[in-house]
């Protein structure tokens, strides 16, 4: 009668792990799947490009510091600011409200701003 006890109780507790197991893969799934779709609701920005970098209307303020789109941001040391001709831009150079092509690194920071012309 012992024996008859000890299996049943192994087989209880097998099944209880199996249960715990299962409830922890769902879970997981279930946090995975939320995760990816909060990543690609954010990447589904209107003004994202292909390449990774954004559109947007840029104001400079106190070095390091510029407004894209209401938003601030800070540039990263030895940030690019490249105007309409190619050629390299100072940040106290760019016009308020400049519509601008930027990319942002994944701390934060602006890395590389492109002037683009006012008709774009």
């Amino acid at each position: 009668m012992i024996d008859a006890y000890d299996s049943r109780v192994r087989h209880e507790t097998s099944s209880d792990i199996k249960l715990v197991l299962m409830r922890t893969i769902a879970t997981l799934i279930f946090s995975f799947t939320a995760l990816a779709a909060a990543t690609l609701a954010g990447c589904a920005s209107s003004n994202r490009l292909s390449d990774g970098s954004m559109i947007g209307v840029m104001t400079t303020r106190q070095l390091p510091v510029v407004t894209i789109d209401s938003k601030d941001y800070r540039l990263a040391p030895g940030a690019r600011i490249v105007g309409a001709n190619n050629s390299s831009v100072t940040p106290n150079q760019v016009p308020a409200n400049s519509k601008v092509r930027y990319r942002v690194d994944a701390s934060g920071l602006v890395t590389h701003v492109w002037l683009l012309p006012p008709d774009r």
